[in-house]
C-alpha cells in the first residue's frame, strides 16, 4: 500500500478533495448538532432533569456553527465523486461518536473510551454497551441513546439529505457511499423523505403499541425506537425481558422485522395496500426460509439440555433468531447460559443480517441469496454449451458480473474481519471460540447481543477493537478502508 500511494496521488487532487469533503462534513455536522438539541425538550416533561440541558445544547449549538463554518461553500460544489462521498461518510460517523460522548462522560461519569464505545454503538444502531443499572440513569440520557439508534437506522446521511443538502450529484453520492441503493422514487432527495415518514410512522404506531399493552410512554418510546432502528438498547437492564410479557414481545417481534425489511416493500406496502408484496421479496422470503430453519433446531436444543419447557424455548427461539437476523440485539435471558451449539446458530443468523435497504446490519439477505445462486449459475455455465447467456437474477434484481463480484469480494472481506475480532478476542483474554465468535459477529454486524464478554472490565485495546468492528461493520468495510487510504494520501510528503 505505501508503494502504491505515490501511484494513486498522481490521479488525485488532494485539495479538491479536502474542499469537497470539508463542506459535505458541515453540512451533516449541522443535522447533527440539531439532533443534539433535541433530548432538551425532555426537561419539559422531566423537569428536575433540567440541570442536564447544558451537556447538550452546548455542544449542540456549537456543532451547527462549526458545521456552517465549513459548508459555507458547499453551493461552489458541481461534482462529487464516490470516493469524496465514501470518506465524509466516514469520517462522519466516527466525529458524530467522538462528538457524542460529553452526556455520558458528565452525566454517567464514564471513561472517555467506555463514553465512545456507547456512542459508537448508539450511531451505528449496535446495543453493545458499557452501561449497567439503567434504570439509575436520567432519562435524558437514555433518550440520548434511544435517539441516536433511531437516527443511526436510517444513517446520518440520511437525514441529512431530507434538509441540509441540496438535490442532485452530492445527495445521491452520500447515499450510496452510506450504504444504501435502493430508490424508491426517482429523486434521490424525495426517496430519503418518503423513507424518513415510513420510518417515523412506524415508529410512533410502534410506541402506541406497546403504550396500550402496559409500557410507559417513556419505555414505549425508548423501545420503539430502538428495536425499529434495530438498535436494541433498552432502558432497563433486561432488555425486553423487564417485562416478562408476551404481548410486548410479539410487539418487538414485529418491530424488528420491519425494521430488517427494505423500504421499497414498506412503499410499496403502503402503496398498493397489499401484503403480497411483503411476503413476495426474496429478502424477506430468504429471511423467512432461514429462520423456519433455525427456530426449531434452537427450540430443540434448548429443550434437550433441559433448560426450558417446550413451550418456553420456543418463545425464546422465535424471539433470540429474530433479534439475531435482524440485527437488533434485544434479548429476554441470558444468551452466555445457552448451548454451544445455538450461540452458533444465533451467530450465523448475525452474519447474515437483515434486507439491504433497511435498518439491519451483517452481510444482507440479498448478498447471501446471491452467493447461493451464484454457485448454481457457476454449474450451469459449465454445463450449457458456450456462449449460451445465463440471466443472473434474483428476485426482481438482476446482477452484473461486476456486481457479483463485487458482493464476493465484500463477503470475503467481512469474513476476514470477523475471524481477525475473533481471533484477537481469543489471544487476548482467553475467550472461547464460540464467544468470541459470538461477539465480534454482534459488533460487525452491529447487532448488539452479548454472550457476557462486552462489558467495562474488557482492557481497552478490546473495546478499540469492537469499537473498530462497529464502524466498520456499519459503513460496510470499503468507505472505511477508503476513509484510511484517503487521509494517508492527505498527509504532506517528506520534503514537502
Amino acid at each position: 500500500m505505501a508503494r502504491d500511494m505515490p501511484k494513486l496521488r498522481r490521479f488525485i487532487n488532494v485539495s479538491e478533495d479536502i474542499f469537497v469533503i470539508r463542506n459535505l462534513i458541515g453540512a451533516i455536522l449541522q443535522g447533527i448538532g440539531l439532533a443534539y438539541l433535541v433530548p432538551v425538550l425532555l426537561a419539559w416533561f422531566y423537569p428536575e432533569e433540567i440541570k442536564f440541558v447544558i451537556y447538550f445544547a452546548i455542544p449542540g449549538a456549537a456543532s451547527i456553527l462549526l458545521g456552517a463554518l465549513l459548508s459555507r461553500h458547499i453551493e461552489h460544489i458541481e461534482d462529487v465523486n464516490l470516493r469524496q462521498a465514501m470518506m465524509a461518510s466516514a469520517f462522519i460517523w466516527l466525529f458524530a461518536s467522538l462528538l457524542s460522548v460529553i452526556p455520558f462522560m458528565a452525566i454517567a461519569k464514564m471513561s472517555f473510551i467506555d463514553s465512545l464505545f456507547e456512542t459508537m454503538s448508539a450511531w451505528t444502531g449496535t446495543g453493545l454497551t458499557m452501561m449497567s443499572h439503567l434504570e439509575s440513569y436520567p432519562k435524558i440520557l437514555l433518550f440520548w441513546r434511544a435517539w441516536m439508534q433511531w437516527l443511526g437506522g436510517i444513517g446520518i446521511v440520511l437525514v441529512a439529505l431530507t434538509v441540509l443538502i441540496r438535490p442532485g450529484v452530492a445527495a445521491a453520492r452520500l447515499y450510496r457511499a452510506e450504504a444504501r441503493t435502493e430508490r424508491i422514487l426517482p429523486n434521490f432527495v424525495n426517496t430519503a423523505k418518503i423513507i424518513v415518514q415510513i420510518y417515523t410512522g412506524l415508529t410512533i404506531l410502534g410506541a402506541y403499541l406497546y403504550y396500550i399493552n402496559g409500557m410507559s410512554l417513556f419505555d414505549a418510546f425508548i423501545h420503539s425506537m430502538t428495536g425499529l432502528g434495530t438498535g436494541g438498547m433498552s432502558s432497563h437492564d433486561l432488555s425486553i425481558g423487564y417485562f416478562n410479557s408476551l404481548a410486548i414481545e410479539t410487539i418487538t417481534v414485529f418491530l424488528m422485522i420491519m425494521g430488517a425489511t427494505n423500504f421499497t416493500v414498506h412503499y410499496k406496502l403502503f402503496k398498493n395496500r397489499s401484503i403480497r408484496s411483503f411476503f413476495m421479496d426474496i429478502q424477506v422470503k430468504t429471511m423467512l426460509y432461514l429462520l423456519g430453519i433455525t427456530i426449531p433446531l434452537i427450540a430443540l436444543s434448548l429443550v434437550s439440555f433441559g433448560h426450558f419447557n417446550p413451550i418456553r424455548a420456543l418463545r425464546e427461539s422465535i424471539f433470540h433468531a429474530v433479534s439475531a437476523i435482524s440485527c437488533t440485539g434485544f434479548s429476554i435471558s441470558n444468551l452466555g447460559n445457552y448451548p454451544e451449539a445455538d450461540k452458533v446458530l444465533l451467530t450465523l443468523l448475525m452474519i447474515v443480517g437483515g434486507g439491504a435497504g433497511s435498518t439491519a446490519g451483517g452481510i444482507k439477505l440479498i448478498r447471501i441469496a446471491l452467493t447461493f445462486e451464484s454457485l448454481k449459475w457457476t454449474i450451469q455455465q459449465a454445463i450449457l454449451p458456450k456462449g449460451a447467456v445465463i440471466r443472473r437474477k434474483v428476485g426482481e434484481y438482476e446482477f452484473s458480473e461486476d456486481e457479483i463480484q463485487e458482493v464476493l469480494g465484500f463477503t470475503m472481506t467481512y469474513f476476514a474481519f470477523l475471524l481477525f475480532g475473533t481471533m484477537y478476542m481469543m489471544l487476548r483474554i482467553g475467550a472461547r471460540f464460540a464467544d468470541a465468535l459470538f461477539e465480534s459477529a454482534s459488533a460487525i454486524g452491529n447487532v448488539g447481543l452479548s454472550v457476557g464478554i462486552t462489558s467495562p472490565l474488557l482492557p481497552p485495546d478490546i473495546k478499540i477493537l469492537l469499537i473498530t468492528l462497529m464502524w466498520v461493520g456499519r459503513l460496510e468495510i470499503f468507505p472505511t478502508i477508503v476513509f484510511i487510504v484517503g487521509v494517508l494520501m492527505m498527509l504532506p510528503r517528506r520534503g514537502e
